[in-house]
Formats: C-alpha cells, structure tokens, sequence
C-alpha cells in the first residue's frame, strides 16, 4: 500500500510497534549466487518471531543488482504480513537514491539513514545536505541512527549531529531515530530533544523498563533479537509487550530469565562495537539456532570459532531456550542446501 509523505508520521506511531530485527542474505554454498529460498525462508521466520518489521542489510558483499533484487525478495515474500526496510548503505550518494527508487517500487515502507564510508564532511550543512537529498527524493519513511560510527566527532564530541537531527526532524518522512550507543547521557537527551517529533528508540533492552515508562519507547530496531528468543519462545517480544501494556513484574519475570543469553550477547558483541564492524555469520547463527537459514557472507567477513557457537548456545539454553538440534557444520551451507551432499574441492 502506497503511503504518501505528509502521512508518514503517523503511520509510523501507529505502525512501530515492538521490535524489528535484520535480515541478512543467504548465498548458494559457493557465494556465487544469492538464495532466494533461504532469504524467503528468513522472512517467514521473522514474522513467526513476532516482529513488526525486517531490515535488509544490503552492506553484506551484494552487488547493486543484487541489493536490488535482495530486497525484492523479502518485499514479495512479507506481503501485507510485515514492514520490510533497508539500510541506505550504498557506497554513493547516487547509489542510495537509486535505491530508493527501487526500494519504493518493490514495496518497501521505510529506511535506516547511514553514510558512505569515504564521506567525510567538514560541517553540519554538509551532512545536512546529504541527508536532506535522501530524504527529500522519497515517499519512504526515514530513520535516522544516533551512533558513533560514522566518524563525524570533528561535528560533536559524540560524532551524533545534533543540529542536523534538529533539521531532519522536521521533514514529513523523518519518522524516527535509532540510538546506537550505551550513553545514558545520549539517551536521555535524545528523547527529551526529539521524542515530540520522532518515535525514539534504544537497543539496550535493559533499559526499556526505565526508556517505556519514562518516555514511551514503542518499538527498537534494528537488531537481531533473535540471540534472545526463539519463534516457539518469545520472550524479548513478550518482555516488550509487557512493559507497553504497564505489566512490570511479569517483564521483569522474563528480563531475569534472559540473564544467560544477554550477557553471552554481550560479551560477543561489545568488542566489536567501538569498530564500527558487525559478524555477520555469528548474526546469522543466532537466527539458524532458532530456525533460520544460517548459511555464511561473503568476504570481508569474521571467522566464526566453535568457542563462539558454544558461547551462544550455552547463553540461550541456560535461558531455557529450546534450540535447533542440526549440527553446527549444516550452518556454514545454510538450511536450503544442508542436506545436499557437498563435494570438498582440492
């Protein structure tokens, strides 16, 4: 369903409602080829899970006909059933406009503002100027990312442009902003400064009970939920609704028993965060073990190490998590070609 501009605010208070993860693609086992079976696969497990919408990461070794048609995939295959979204992470700005385009005509609803890694702006316009292009070319919605990882610390001591945020806010199919970050300084600020105009969100899920009741937090993404619950066990996205329906102590009942599988995620990820880099396949993983695809991306990517996949497993079961019985090895092919003999090259 199209949706003009001008009502892009209000869809979005109405729409963003709960958690929306990351949908990475699946490749064939020689990468050759994108599979589009294990993406559609991918996109039917994320509305088992319960979430209001998926993010594409087109930032995973695609081509720009296969961010394309990655995206075309995961929009034919959510229907009228889920939002689907992309990350504006093309390496141009004309490449992000085209995207755009396409995105609108496949039937995406919105995306996720980020910065090629060569741009390197020497002011607030210059950002502004940027983003206000993206922006300005679509009927999409737009949110924005609140996050150091851009390199923009010459602008603000937290590399977030606040001033630039201040402007973006105010465009129709500005809809909502990202936190990114751990700061509780940022967080704050960035609820009370913009909270009227944008839906706000942090990742920190052990915030929620204090970011909900003080500020009415809706929805968080995008992030793979998925390291702490499965389809058949829910738990993020009932700890969610409960804070949101103002039912604290059974949140709570479950934030303690997510304990295991938050500190396992925790000490995985937190390394990685100050470098701007994200592992794909332990991103993968935690969905396979609930399901889905799995399957590795393309290089550069990290090595995943058993002693990872054990960390994480131990994380989950320990939260009383039940988890995929496949062996480890079927996840490297992905789920669509696991059970297809795989003849060892010389």
């Amino acid at each position: 369903m199209s949706i003009d501009k001008q009502q892009r605010k209000e869809w979005a208070r109405e729409h963003f409602r709960g958690f929306e993860n990351v949908l990475m693609p699946s490749f064939t086992p020689d990468l050759a080829s994108l599979d589009e079976e294990g993406i559609r696969r991918d996109v039917r497990l994320t509305i088992e899970h319960g979430f209001f919408s998926t993010l594409c990461s087109i930032e995973t070794g695609l081509t720009l006909d296969e961010k394309k048609r990655f995206m075309e995939i995961a929009a034919d295959e959510a229907g009228d059933r889920i939002s689907v979204a992309f990350s504006l992470a093309g390496d141009t700005l004309e490449e992000n406009l085209q995207l755009l385009e396409h995105a609108e005509r496949a039937g995406l609803s919105h995306a996720l503002l980020s910065y090629p890694h060569a741009f390197r702006p020497q002011s607030e316009e210059e950002i502004y100027a940027y983003a206000a292009e993206l922006v300005q070319s679509t009927n999409l919605g737009v949110y924005l990312f609140a996050s150091d990882k851009f390199g923009f610390h010459r602008i603000h001591p937290t590399g977030v442009p606040f001033g630039v945020f201040d402007r973006l806010a105010d465009e129709p199919n500005v809809i909502a902003l990202k936190l990114g970050g751990m700061d509780s300084g940022l967080m704050v600020e960035a609820f009370e400064r913009w909270g009227s105009k944008l839906l706000v969100c942090t990742l920190n899920i052990g915030l929620f009970p204090l970011t909900v009741r003080h500020f009415g937090q809706q929805w968080s993404g995008a992030w793979t939920v998925e390291a702490l619950q499965t389809p058949q066990q829910p738990l993020a996205v009932q700890f969610f609704e409960h804070l949101r329906e103002g039912e604290e102590n059974a949140a709570m009942e479950i934030y303690w028993r997510l304990a295991p599988a938050l500190g396992a995620m925790g000490a995985l990820m937190a390394p990685l965060v100050p470098t701007g880099a994200y592992h794909w396949p332990q991103l993968k993983y935690y969905q396979w073990l609930g399901g889905g695809n799995g399957g590795m991306t393309r290089q550069p990517v990290m090595r995943l190490f058993q002693r990872n996949l054990e960390m994480i497993k131990g994380g989950m079961r320990a939260a009383g998590l039940q988890l995929t019985e496949d062996p480890d090895d079927s996840f490297f092919l992905g789920r669509t070609f696991a059970a297809e003999p795989v003849t060892a090259s010389v």
